[in-house]
């Protein structure tokens, strides 16, 4: 099973390269940032959460490993509701979005890398839908 990052997902910046917001450098953005004000942050897929940290960029995120060497991320977070080593299923609520980081405003970083290589995040979302629905 798989499940929206977010109720509602309206893009703010998407995968791919771009020119940056804060820094006005043309680099590659490895995720897709939607718009968010306090909104519930739900795990994509079942997993564990293998790291809940800060750092200067995606400021406050959380790390959930998937198996089968997907992992995905959630930065730019105002409160966490998971803690490292949970379990987490599907549709489950693991963060509130928020604005720490290096960021211009509110929203929610969300990155999905498969065997070590970021991939498009909506793209994934959609194959696995579609890989699912061939299989029924």
């Amino acid at each position: 099973m798989i499940c929206l990052p977010l109720l509602k997902l309206s893009i703010n910046s998407s995968f791919g390269y771009r020119v940056h917001p804060v820094t006005g450098k043309y680099a590659f953005h490895n995720g897709v940032d939607f718009r968010a004000r306090s909104d519930t942050v739900f795990a994509m897929m079942d997993g564990t959460i293998s790291a809940v940290a800060y750092d200067d960029l995606t400021g406050i995120h959380i790390r959930i490993d998937h198996g089968n060497g997907i992992i995905s991320v959630s930065g730019h977070l105002s409160q966490v509701l998971v803690t490292p080593g949970e379990e987490v299923s599907a549709g489950q609520p693991i963060a509130i979005t928020g604005k720490t980081g290096r960021v211009t405003g509110e929203h929610l970083h969300f990155s999905v890398y498969v065997h070590q290589r970021y991939v498009d995040p909506l793209e994934f979302i959609y194959q696995t839908i579609k890989n699912n629905k061939d299989h029924e």
